[in-house]
């Protein structure tokens, strides 16, 4: 089983918090079917270690029927011992979100738009599950402006010539901090009309920092970004089936948060 990871934004302006993941534990619904979709949901959600956020959930079609069903040994048809009603959720889903590392981790990323959907309407906020691009050429090809970019300037011999250390130190009447993290916006430059040469300057001089993120935003105005650090990540997990070829929930999720610890 393949886990990847994805970044997790609440009104396109934040990370997920863990106190945001606990609210949706307190008030979630362990029974879900997103509006005109045919599909029903059958959620199981815990916090485990004050860091990550655990989903496992048994899904099927909610529509589908036959008003009969087939001996498999003998062949014969016989009348479907379940009402219409009743959903036999045979297909698994699994999802974690570090709020450590801010990263949310999914084994389908076709389940994506179900995540967005049940933690929207669970809070009554804006969440949006955004790639994680594995080049910067992919990145560029998938947006349309550049809206600036964040990093952590860490106080050194090179970064101590400057005064912005000096400057946080004195606002405050504390010690020098050891280190900065600063958001630089520009609004939206067009990746065509500039944007493309601030990446490079950026990627030029991207050794002299850490934890830089490209935020940019695609045609639809959603908000993408590009981390340095944090390429696309596969965790593989090898959980075993049961008779009925399902996996145990509490299996896979102690075999991924081994990797993620």
């Amino acid at each position: 089983m393949k886990f990847c990871n994805f970044l997790l934004r609440v009104d396109g302006i934040r990370e997920a918090s863990l106190e945001d993941m606990k609210d949706v534990v307190a008030k979630g619904n362990h029974i879900f079917r997103p509006q005109k979709q045919k599909y029903l949901y059958s959620i199981d959600m815990d916090i485990i270690e004050e860091r990550f956020f655990w989903m496992a959930s048994d899904y099927d079609d909610a529509v589908r029927f036959r008003d009969y069903v087939i001996n498999k040994k003998t062949g014969e048809k016989m009348p479907n011992p379940r009402s219409k009603e009743q959903v036999e959720p045979r297909q698994q889903f699994f999802a974690c979100y570090d709020a450590q590392k801010h990263f949310l981790y999914m084994n389908d990323y076709n389940k994506k738009g179900f995540v967005e959907q049940y933690l929207s309407d669970t809070l009554q906020k804006e969440f949006r599950i955004s790639n994680i691009y594995t080049s910067l050429d992919d990145f560029c090809k998938n947006i349309k402006t550049i809206r600036g970019f964040q990093y952590t300037q860490v106080d050194n011999v090179f970064s101590r010539g400057g005064t912005l250390f000096s400057q946080v130190g004195n606002i405050w009447g504390q010690d020098l901090p050891s280190k900065l993290q600063l958001k630089i916006s520009y609004g939206d430059i067009p990746i065509h009309g500039g944007g493309k040469g601030l990446v490079d300057r950026i990627c030029r001089h991207r050794e002299e920092f850490e934890d830089v993120v490209i935020i940019g935003c695609d045609e639809s105005g959603i908000e993408q970004t590009f981390d340095f650090s944090s390429v696309l990540k596969h965790f593989l997990i090898q959980p075993t089936k049961d008779e009925n070829e399902h996996f145990e929930p509490d299996e896979v999720r102690e075999l991924l948060l081994a990797k993620l610890r």
